[in-house]
């Protein structure tokens, strides 16, 4: 099995609006998410948390009115990455982009450092609300010890 290789960047919200790349391996995707009605990057923080625990996890991009969902599932040692895209915001008409598989510090350590990175940036209304980062460093304790 090939060890992933995920590399995320962004550029700064404004108005609501995070436009982030995500490579993995070789695939390139960009989404251009909005903060309303959830706030993603605290969803994924939570989600990472999840998944450094073993239990399954998600998070929802809203593109209004498309969406990208990102999965996080353990198994075992390992940490599955799936990224979906789903017409109209609706799972079930999901269609899978890309996916990885390695353990978590392959998979769920980009995603943390995202957040970590994103947290340092201090963003504010009206480009990005208040987000809850009071476990991000439990997190990544949490994603070492996986």
């Amino acid at each position: 099995m090939r060890t992933p290789d995920i590399h995320i960047s962004y550029e700064p919200p404004l108005h609501g609006w995070l436009t982030m790349t995500i490579l993995v391996n070789e695939e390139i995707v960009k989404i251009d998410a909005s903060d309303v009605p959830n706030n993603p990057v605290e969803d994924l923080l939570a989600a990472l948390d999840l998944a450094a625990t073993g239990v399954p996890s998600s998070v929802w991009w809203h593109l209004e009115p498309d969406g990208y969902f990102m999965y996080f599932t353990p198994h075992g040692k390992d940490v599955q990455f799936k990224l979906v895209f789903a017409t109209e915001s609706e799972p079930a008409r999901g269609r899978e982009v890309v996916e990885a598989r390695g353990n978590a510090v392959q998979v769920l350590l980009p995603f943390w450092r995202f957040v970590r990175e994103f947290q340092s940036r201090d963003f504010q209304e009206p480009h990005w609300p208040s987000t809850d980062y009071k476990r991000i460093l439990v997190v990544k304790d949490n994603i070492r010890l996986a």
